[in-house]
């Protein structure tokens, strides 16, 4: 029976109802997390060779737009490594950090200059595409960046001057939370300075850890290049870790002999030598030492009162899959050991590490 302009009882049959439609299931389940996060302050770390890569970069500055509008105080800090080791390998011919694990650096008053200026460089990519990408929703909110850290020199450690080189003391919250009751981002540089006026470095990592701290985030999250899934090896085989207790990665970070200190956030790699001479930690590539610090910066700032940080891939909608859906994330997340979770599928892992656990954990 056919109705003249209408539809068929075949194609009545074929027809979905709303339900059907994937979106409305994955709305649903987003809702907890949607309003769970609304109002909450997050900070985000762009690593500088994420901005060199224009289809990645625009891709998270978009999701970023996103989670402002689902209102989400934010934060953006602003590493600009890449472009300063590619200044000292076109004045120099190669970088003095290539065979140095990752850390902190030593700035002398020539990479100073050349940090001011990559940071002024990519702190502009950030405002130009994120204000871009806010405006194609409709928001008229601004991205705001100034002088808001007071640093301090780490001076001399182990017998090395690190000179230039320094870690964030104070953060000027208020002024942060003035910007934030406007709806407005607050974007910082890895730049700080002391009460002379004194530019120092500041690690941008070390710097989203602490920011994180000291505005009471509920949230800091790590954008990584090259990211690294972690995989614990158990009595059912191989399993990957996606969500982790604060102590937890504690035990793994002792096991490579990664020390993150307490005041400062300053790293320093204390394991000892295995067969070969080489220490756990040399005996990894640069990527999982990375995926490390990490790892460590983000259990300093869990450890001084923020509830989450998520270590996660730059690619295509890896940020909304993290943050707003349960166990579809393709990055770490680590929370302090009595985190309740917003969703009854969003729970710890029940990891059991013995003394040996941290050795069980592959990459």
């Amino acid at each position: 029976y056919h109705i003249p302009g209408g539809l068929n009882a075949f194609e009545e049959e074929m027809c979905l109802v709303p339900s059907d439609y994937p979106f409305v299931s994955l709305l649903r389940d987003s809702s907890p997390y949607i309003v769970n996060h609304r109002h909450s302050t997050i900070v985000y770390h762009i690593p500088g060779d994420l901005i060199s890569d224009p289809k990645r970069f625009n891709s998270v500055m978009d999701d970023i737009a996103l989670t402002w509008l689902f209102g989400m105080k934010i934060v953006i800090t602003v590493g600009c490594r890449r472009q300063i080791v590619q200044r000292l390998e076109r004045l120099h011919g190669s970088s003095p950090a290539d065979s140095l694990m990752p850390g902190v650096r030593i700035t002398t008053p020539e990479t100073l200059r050349i940090l001011e200026e990559e940071a002024g460089f990519c702190r502009f990519e950030v405002e130009r595409l994120l204000n871009r990408c806010l405006r194609n929703k409709g928001s008229d909110c601004n991205v705001v960046s100034g002088c808001f850290i007071t640093a301090k020199k780490f001076g001399v450690i182990d017998g090395v001057d690190y000179q230039f080189t320094g870690y964030p003391t104070d953060l000027q919250t208020d002024k942060i939370h003035r910007f934030h009751s406007r709806n407005d981002v607050v974007l910082l540089t890895p730049l700080g300075f002391t009460h002379d006026g004194d530019a120092l470095n500041i690690h941008s990592e070390a710097l989203a850890a602490f920011s994180a701290a000291a505005l009471e985030a509920s949230k800091v999250v790590y954008f990584s290049s090259h990211p690294m899934v972690l995989r614990c090896i158990g009595n059912s085989g191989v399993e990957r870790i996606q969500m982790i207790q604060r102590s937890n990665v504690n035990q793994i970070l002792s096991h490579y002999g990664l020390h993150i200190n307490s005041q400062t956030g300053f790293p320093s790699w204390r394991s000892p030598a295995i067969l070969g001479g080489v220490s756990r930690a040399e005996s990894l590539n640069y990527q999982q030492q990375s995926m490390l610090l990490k790892m460590g910066w983000a259990t300093h700032a869990i450890e001084k009162g923020v509830e989450r940080a998520h270590i996660i891939d730059c690619d295509d909608g890896s940020l909304l899959d993290e943050l707003f859906t349960a166990r579809r994330g393709y990055g770490t997340c680590i929370s302090n050991d009595n985190y309740e979770a917003p969703h009854p599928d969003d729970l710890n892992d029940d990891l059991s590490f013995s003394e040996e656990g941290a050795s069980m954990v592959e990459w």
